[in-house]
């Protein structure tokens, strides 16, 4: 197991799900989060459900991951306060609203996903690598999805989006495999979030209580982190047992 205490998370969508409890799980662990969401009032909400004695090893900063110079803000902040980071976990994503075909779509619709969910961690990743390098244990922790590997009918913004995680994650796993830094990509399936609380049509409640857990992604971090750093684990997927 290695001893994470002390070193310095930054994690992006983290005022809701996957990201959310991704603070808890590090906090727990000891680590210092630099917690980044574009609501600092959903962001500061969070925050104020965990445990009390882990609220002040958090750090909150409001930023737009699908615009440069807030992601460059950012980083430069999280170093001017820690001096490092050590862990980066992209979280921060978007889906479509109601399965749409491609020729339906809209040129915003595309640009809101794409930006967000590749734009954003191809800028996170280029302005935290850098940093990254100076840490002895290095990760970077890419959400992908279940879509990153297997399209649907109505989804191809979302697929297209994943896909492109997909393919950066391994090709920075490429260019860093005799380097200092892991990169993980972990796909989930359908997690029981409050995204989908903007679908057009939402799933039922029966149909939600078989998703998986934002804790359960958490947990799946947690373990990556522990993993010795001879260890490298490319990809993980995780799917409900019921395969919804």
């Amino acid at each position: 197991m290695n001893d994470r205490k002390g070193q310095v998370a930054l994690v992006t969508g983290a005022s809701f799900g996957v990201g959310r409890a991704t603070i808890a799980a590090l906090t727990a662990r000891g680590m210092e989060v630099i917690a980044a969401a574009r609501d600092i009032g959903r962001l500061e909400a969070a925050i104020g459900e965990l445990a009390p004695e882990h609220r002040d090893h958090v750090t909150p900063i409001a930023a737009d991951v699908r615009k440069e110079s807030d992601v460059m803000r950012l980083s430069h902040q999280a170093i001017d306060r820690f001096g490092r980071i050590d862990v980066l976990v992209n979280s921060a994503g978007v889906s479509m609203s109601a399965r749409t075909r491609l020729v339906d779509s809209t040129s915003e619709e595309w640009h809101k996903i794409i930006e967000t969910n590749l734009t954003g961690t191809y800028l996170m990743c280029r302005a935290c690598l850098p940093h990254l390098e100076k840490s002895p244990d290095g990760y970077i922790l890419n959400v992908q999805s279940t879509g990153a590997y297997r399209a649907s009918p109505g989804v191809s913004l979302y697929a297209a989006s994943k896909f492109g995680v997909r393919a950066l994650s391994e090709a920075l796993i490429e260019e860093y495999r005799h380097s200092n830094i892991r990169i993980t990509s972990v796909s989930p399936g359908p997690i029981d979030t409050n995204i989908w609380s903007h679908k057009v049509e939402p799933p039922s409640a029966e149909r939600r209580a078989l998703m998986l857990r934002p804790s359960d992604i958490a947990d799946i971090f947690v373990w990556l982190l522990d993993r010795p750093r001879h260890m490298h684990i490319p990809d993980i997927t995780v799917t409900p047992w019921t395969g919804i």
